[in-house]
């Protein structure tokens, strides 16, 4: 067997086979049968639970073998179209061998530097580091009907998955808590969701990747506090036609879904080193979510949710009175604290939009001040519903903030110029912050809740 096949692969390569054998047989038909064994291989990948240095392992051989016997094909057709003529061959066929052969030549170079190359290094970085998405957990919740993944999704995932649903059969919900990883893996998971009819749900945040399993939800919830974030495709070790290819996936499950085409645009149009985590309103319209909920709605969670991403500015119109006025109590409280040790962090707290970056009150805030104010930021998220045609009406809420402004002037004359231009008084971030935590104690100090919160909206009111 070892001798016949060596005396093929020197034949071939001597080129003392007739150009219709080299051409139609070792080319084409050989290049058909490593592409089916390539699609076995990846299907037998794709089916089983094959760990990272194994898959790592079978990059590196594929392309170790690809390589060599492509130019052993190529330089044997090249020789039998050169000995064609001398055995009665046409010249013309003998001639179009050899340009066929010079086109499949640039192409597999080109494919190699494309793809070969960044899927061999990937290969290695397998074999020696494992995969360097990260690790997940699963937690059985509620007796068994729900389940949570926490963390990222490397190759395995599902597996992993379809091992706990066979101990927990009972198993309705499928909670999704991760910030992406391997989009393979996550099809593998939104196929699997969707053969066993799972409801998905996200209580922190589910991006890049993730979002593919969470769209085979028969039914997809998301958590008040929750986010869904998008971007184009991004692996360091893939080509930009891959990368095509990745992006094509994600239309095509957005789109099996319904999801708005202006909303696909937006996802697969984002950098991949950004994320853009559309608000709770643009997910229902555009056909991503099927319902926002109140975090009890399922088990609870052991991610934690980044409220700073789903906090949206409509919270601060929407929100009930007592929610928005223990929120604004929660900030006054913030802002005297600041202004008393540091001022120019007041202003940056109050005005975010003139530094580089927003403030991160956890590193300055004492610890009992912050977790207040988180509090009081759960609270407005989660009894807040809101509403895509909500229209903000005043009343004479106007007069009673006039009014209000008219006793604050008569006490301090200027604070009315440096509330309505606090630009100018950036150079005496004291004089500003107080003037505002004043204008914010005088809301906070009318007769009634229901005016507290009516002033606050208007004050927070953005055009």
């Amino acid at each position: 067997m070892l001798v016949a096949l060596k005396n093929i692969i020197l034949k071939h390569w001597r080129g003392d086979y007739s150009l219709g054998f080299a051409y139609w047989i070792i080319g084409v038909g050989l290049t058909v049968a490593v592409s089916i064994g390539v699609a076995i291989t990846n299907e037998f990948v794709s089916s089983y639970a094959v760990s990272s240095s194994l898959f790592g392992s079978i990059l590196v051989l594929l392309c170790s073998l690809i390589v060599p016997l492509t130019i052993w094909q190529l330089v044997g057709i090249w020789r039998s179209a050169k000995y064609h003529t001398s055995e009665g061959g046409r010249l013309l066929w003998a001639n179009t061998a050899k340009v066929m052969v010079v086109l499949a030549a640039i192409r597999a170079v080109l494919d190699f530097t494309a793809i070969g190359i960044p899927q061999f290094k990937e290969g290695v970085d397998l074999m020696s580091n494992g995969d360097m998405v990260g690790d997940f957990e699963l937690r059985v919740l509620n007796q068994g009907t729900e389940l949570e993944l926490i963390g990222s999704m490397p190759f395995g995932t599902t597996e992993s998955v379809r091992e706990v649903v066979k101990q927990y059969p009972s198993v309705q919900v499928i909670h999704l808590n991760s910030k992406g990883g391997r989009v393979s893996e996550a099809v593998k998971l939104y196929e699997f969701i969707q053969q066993q009819q799972f409801d998905t749900y996200v209580a922190s945040e589910c991006s890049s990747a993730c979002t593919l399993a969470f769209m085979g939800g028969n039914k997809r919830y998301l958590s008040k506090r929750g986010i869904l974030g998008f971007h184009s495709a991004s692996l360091p070790t893939q080509s930009s036609e891959n990368l095509a290819q990745l992006n094509d996936e994600f239309k095509r499950i957005y789109r099996r879904h319904g999801v708005s085409e202006q909303f696909i645009r937006h996802a697969v149009g984002v950098d991949g080193a950004s994320m853009w985590y559309p608000g709770h309103i643009e997910l229902i319209a555009s056909r991503v979510v099927d319902e926002i909920v109140e975090s009890e709605r399922f088990a609870s969670s052991n991610a934690t949710p980044q409220l700073q991403k789903s906090w949206q500015p409509e919270h601060l119109q929407q929100a009930p009175d007592d929610a928005l006025v223990r929120y604004w109590q929660s900030v006054v409280d913030n802002l005297n604290y600041l202004n008393f040790t540091n001022s120019q962090q007041c202003v940056q707290y109050l005005f975010p939009e003139w530094f580089d970056s927003a403030l991160a009150l956890e590193t300055v805030l004492p610890t009992n001040l912050y977790a207040t104010h988180r509090r009081a930021i759960e609270q407005v998220i989660e009894t807040t519903d809101l509403q895509a045609d909500y229209k903000a009406v005043f009343g004479s809420t106007p007069v009673l903030a006039n009014n209000m402004l008219d006793n604050i002037s008569r006490d301090n004359p200027n604070y009315r110029n440096i509330i309505a231009d606090s630009e100018s008084y950036r150079a005496q971030p004291k004089l500003l912050c107080t003037a505002w935590i004043t204008l914010y104690e005088s809301a906070l100090r009318q007769e009634t809740i229901a005016q507290q919160a009516a002033v606050l909206r208007y004050l927070a009111y953005d055009e």
